[in-house]
């Protein structure tokens, strides 16, 4: 799909919406066609939207959308994205894989946004395939699906699989598509149409820098929360990440509790916590599997401090 023209036009982009799917995500992505179809005098893209039933589909802005079709048999696609949000794992069922796999069968270009990369892995599309997701969503995948090739990137295209990890990559995405088919004149028009006139290369990271999001520019700091960040399933002490960045335990308490008012011990099983929260979310695994994945000892220990942070039972959060 990326840098082929396609055999005819328009070329037909079909969206699967799934329950719950990014509303912003969507229209990030049908803007950039509406635009180039516009700009060009041509129609170059032509959309449909389907779902697993047919009729409205509710976004996780609990805004309904109309599909305009269901995944009936007689329906097959040449480019199929699918859009996904908040829990993919609870809209899956073997109507929708079915779906997925015979496009996949049938040598459909599929596209993933959002979350939707686990409902395609769940289907068996991505097994040796890179892909990306939300990166909130990235670490559960990699447990769940350890055969598909995750990383952290705003675009990724391999083969006939490509990805965006949702909200306004799928701008970006698009944008992409719109440069390898029709080139850069066109892309920038749209752009500019867009008013959105920093195209970003797809290779970005999906987050902030860390410097900027803790606001600080001390590196020993960014330096270790990176380490705690990297080291969630086997925790370092305190002891061993001061060792790293190069100074003392003293020293590096002192600078969390300058910059962050947190001491370093607390900010690590924040972390822990928080990684433990969206794995509650966003899989099926076990409570117990889920607190070693996230460095707790014991059960008791980790519920109890789930407890203490969120105000309910680890139980309690699926």
């Amino acid at each position: 799909m990326f840098g082929d023209n396609p055999p005819s036009y328009p070329q037909k982009i079909n969206f699967l919406l799934v329950p719950g799917f990014s509303l912003f995500g969507l229209t990030s992505m049908l803007g950039p066609l509406r635009h180039a179809n516009r700009t060009s005098n041509r129609e170059l893209y032509q959309w449909q939207l389907i779902s697993e039933f047919g009729g409205l589909v509710c976004s996780s802005d609990e805004i309904e959308i109309m599909s305009h079709t269901s995944i009936n048999p007689q329906l097959d696609c040449e480019t199929l994205i699918i859009c996904a949000g908040y829990q993919p794992q609870d809209q899956i069922s073997s109507a929708l894989l079915g779906f997925i796999r015979r496009q996949a069968n049938h040598g459909a270009d599929i596209g993933t946004q959002d979350t939707a990369a686990y409902i395609a892995a769940a289907a068996g599309i991505l097994d040796g395939y890179r892909t990306t997701m939300h990166w909130e969503n990235l670490e559960s995948m990699a447990l769940t699906y350890p055969k598909v090739k995750l990383c952290q990137e705003l675009l990724v295209v391999d083969r006939r699989r490509f990805s965006c990890p949702g909200a306004l990559s799928g701008l970006d995405m698009m944008l992409h598509l719109i440069t390898t088919q029709h080139g850069n004149g066109l892309a920038t028009a749209v752009s500019d149409e867009l008013i959105y006139t920093d195209k970003r290369d797809h290779s970005a990271p999906q987050r902030t820098q860390l410097q900027v999001r803790i606001d600080s520019r001390n590196p020993r700091l960014n330096e270790a929360i990176q380490l705690m960040e990297r080291n969630l399933e086997e925790p370092l002490s305190i002891p061993e990440l001061a060792e790293y960045v190069g100074v003392s335990d003293r020293e590096l308490e002192r600078v969390f509790k300058h910059y962050l008012q947190i001491t370093p011990n607390a900010f690590y099983r924040n972390l822990r916590l928080d990684q433990a929260r969206w794995m509650l979310q966003q899989t099926t695994n076990s409570v117990t599997s889920i607190s070693v994945a996230c460095g707790f000892a014991s059960i008791s220990h980790f519920t109890r401090s789930y407890q203490k942070r969120f105000n309910k039972n680890p139980s309690q959060q699926r």
